[in-house]
């Protein structure tokens, strides 16, 4: 059997990629390699000979309970789990083994596995399994749709970083999928394929309003929509609400909606205002000339989470803001800059879904001078499919170069410069303040100049968790905040969304470009924190594991809500 028949295309070869190191990290299986003497099936021998030959790392993947295996090699060992597949792969088991051609029977094959491990019953499991495998084979669907060759429009840098994301999350097998948006939504909706759009604008009485905010300012308004409703904003009786275009057709189809439009309370204006660019997270979309974020809500899911504002989250976001606004001195340094939530809107209704549906928040953005050369690092560090160009971070490394070699010396100190704006001051803002954010990959940006990292930025509060034991200004925080979490669960989703997600994100796409290895510039980013003295510095390098979310158990479980969890090898302990 010769490797030359089992080339799997490109984007298959990606998504096979993922989805095998996300099952591989969640099922405790960090290393799949076959031993250097191990022969591995009868049948297989002389392929997994002739991989190796090829300089190639065989691998053997049960899937437990189902009597199938998944055989192919790496062409890349990364020490969190983020391992390159070689192009072609063997799904099948005992004599029997079918070239993998695409990525829906791996996807069918691990709910198959998932239900036969699970410890549920057989109705609950077989539930699991089919919601499971819907939801992977609408992400699949979507991003092979993503894909597909499209004339590119012109956009802002910022906006085209943010809508660069065709994978989405490297450790997740849902990350593409939308349940609600059909094939015109897409087109008018997906920032993978480049849409732009005006909100749709609802007038509303100002006793149905609710509003509220982080630092007692009104909440900020696009004054091109103001100007266009003048008429009904004249006399002060209304206000306006803004709203995604998709929500609010979903909104106008509710019959409470319809009972206040039919008495006057909420008049729908239709699109106004400046044109909008949804970011990577969808539901989200960017105001360029009025440097804002809204974060509209949207009655669709998306990975595995329906993606609207309920009124703890909302709360908790407002929180966090208030939180940092009484710290000045982080709020904004030249290093390190948090994008605070400003205000949230809703209509002033019962029932909580509703509100939940109705619900906006106003984030700050940045000036449009900065957004220029600032990028959201999860477009940064996304490798593209084979033959769609390089990975955006290769090509920063040039441009940080410049006439200078580009190697592991030249990447090593862009990488201390990148620890600089992210990590670090990440860390004393949870050490001295008490304040974890979450800082995954689509939350944290970067601008860079010439190549390199000059500032970081955080945004999206909602996912904050700020320590009782370390906050100083507790006295300022009602105590029954959602914002505040114990020590160990604030310094655990510290741990998982800036160290996993982020950094050993960071450090895993370093040593992807063949430049650096991962082990080296774990060196370094161990020495660099134990310089720094700071005694959680110092545990972050002596622990054993890391914790990483189990994006798939919790997708099969239905937990999103209250995600499992597994632990990872500490790549900064050395063994």
């Amino acid at each position: 059997m010769s490797s030359r028949l089992l080339q799997l295309p490109p984007v298959e070869r990606r998504l096979v990629e993922q989805y095998f190191n996300t099952y591989c990290r969640e099922t405790g299986r960090g290393d799949p390699r076959l031993a250097p003497g191990e022969a591995g099936p009868a049948d297989l021998r002389s392929q997994f000979e002739e991989w190796r030959a090829a300089g190639l790392m065989p691998f053997l993947l049960p899937f437990d309970r189902t009597g199938s295996c998944l055989a192919g090699a790496l062409s890349y060992f990364s020490p969190i789990g983020y391992h390159r597949l070689a192009p072609f792969a063997l799904i099948g088991g005992g004599d029997v083994w079918q070239p993998l051609a695409e990525a829906t029977p791996l996807a069918d094959l691990i709910a198959a596995a998932l239900a036969a491990a699970r410890r549920h019953p057989a109705d609950v499991a077989e539930r699991c399994r089919a919601r499971l495998q819907s939801l992977m084979r609408n992400s699949l669907d979507h991003v092979r749709r993503f894909h597909q060759p499209a004339p590119e429009a012109p956009r802002p840098p910022f906006a085209a970083a943010e809508q660069a994301l065709r994978f989405g999350h490297i450790f997740h097998v849902t990350s593409k999928a939308f349940e609600g948006f059909g094939e015109q939504d897409l087109q008018s909706y997906a920032p993978e394929l480049g849409a732009s759009f005006r909100l749709h604008y609802f007038a509303v009485t100002a006793n149905l309003i609710e509003a509220q905010t982080a630092n007692g300012d009104v909440p900020p308004l696009d004054q091109e929509a103001a100007r266009a409703a003048e008429q009904w904003l004249a006399g002060g009786d209304y206000r306006l609400l803004p709203c995604h275009p998709w929500q609010a057709e979903y909104l106008l189809g509710l019959p409470e909606i319809d009972a206040l439009k039919q008495n006057g309370a909420l008049v729908p204006l239709g699109p106004l205002g400046e044109v909008v660019w949804p970011t990577s997270s969808v539901r989200t979309v960017w105001l360029p000339r009025r440097n804002l974020f809204l974060k509209l809500s949207l009655n669709i899911r998306i990975t595995n989470f329906v993606r609207n504002n309920p009124p703890e989250q909302v709360e908790r976001a407002l929180d966090a803001s208030r939180a940092l606004s009484l710290l000045p001195q982080v709020l904004e340094s030249a290093a390190f800059r948090v994008l605070p939530e400003l205000a949230s809107q809703t209509l002033r209704l019962p029932d909580e879904a509703l509100r939940a549906a109705c619900a906006v928040v106003y984030r700050q953005a940045m000036p449009a001078d900065e957004a220029e050369h600032v990028r959201v690092l999860a477009a940064v560090l996304e490798e593209p499919a084979e033959g769609e160009g390089e990975i955006p971070l290769l090509v920063l490394l040039r441009q940080a170069a410049g006439e200078c070699v580009l190697d592991e010396a030249l990447v090593r100190a862009w990488w201390a410069r990148y620890l600089e704006v992210t990590l670090l001051p990440l860390l004393r803002l949870f050490s001295e303040y008490g304040i974890s954010l979450e800082a995954h990959l689509q939350n944290a940006m970067v601008a860079f100049r010439d190549g390199w990292p000059a500032r970081g930025y955080a945004r999206d509060m909602e996912g904050t968790s700020i320590s009782r034991k370390r906050f100083p200004r507790l006295d300022r925080i009602k105590p029954d905040s959602p914002a505040l979490y114990s020590e160990e669960q604030a310094w655990h989703r510290f741990q998982y969304y800036v160290v996993v997600n982020h950094i050993a994100h960071a450090i895993a796409c370093l040593g992807r470009t063949g430049l650096v290895t991962e082990a080296v510039l774990w060196r370094d980013t161990a020495a660099r924190l134990t310089a720094s003295g700071d005694p959680l510095a110092l545990q972050l390098t002596a622990q054993p594991t890391l914790p990483a979310k189990a994006n798939l158990l919790s997708s099969f479980d239905q937990q999103g809500e209250r995600p499992s969890w597994v632990d990872i090898p500490n790549p900064m302990l050395q063994r």
